[in-house]
């Protein structure tokens, strides 16, 4: 049986053979041509500030502004029309949809059917 130093070593493989993947390399371009570009930046920030104020005047119960809605439409479609935001979104997407299929992976071997998983002898060997 497996222990647990060979269990995270095999992770670590797994870690970089993500990191080879087209949809991971894509993303971290992306991300970088995202540290370069300050309006995108700002959007993004824009909308992240917005975003925690709206949370935080809904989780206190208190009214959210048709003002504020409108800023944050405005905010959203400035950011769904910016070429290098767009990029990004798609990429997150890609990196998303990979690593929800690496994840099924990984339960299916969880729930492999168990006469496939060895077990242990049924037979108590407690003598009371």
């Amino acid at each position: 049986m497996p222990d647990h130093d060979l269990l995270l070593a095999e992770a670590r493989k797994l870690g970089n053979l993500i990191a080879t993947q087209p949809a991971m390399k894509t993303y971290q371009e992306i991300v970088r041509q995202l540290d370069l570009d300050l309006a995108a930046k700002n959007l993004l920030r824009q909308f992240d500030e917005l975003m925690e104020s709206l949370a935080a005047k809904e989780a206190s119960m208190q009214p959210i502004e048709i003002a504020e809605k409108q800023k944050a439409q405005s905010l959203q479609q400035s950011i769904a029309i910016h070429p290098l935001l767009k990029r990004l979104m798609a990429a997150q997407t890609e990196y998303m949809e990979l690593m929800r299929k690496v994840q099924e992976e990984i339960s299916a071997g969880i729930t492999q059917p168990a006469s496939t998983i060895a077990r242990p002898d049924p037979v108590s060997k407690l003598i009371i």
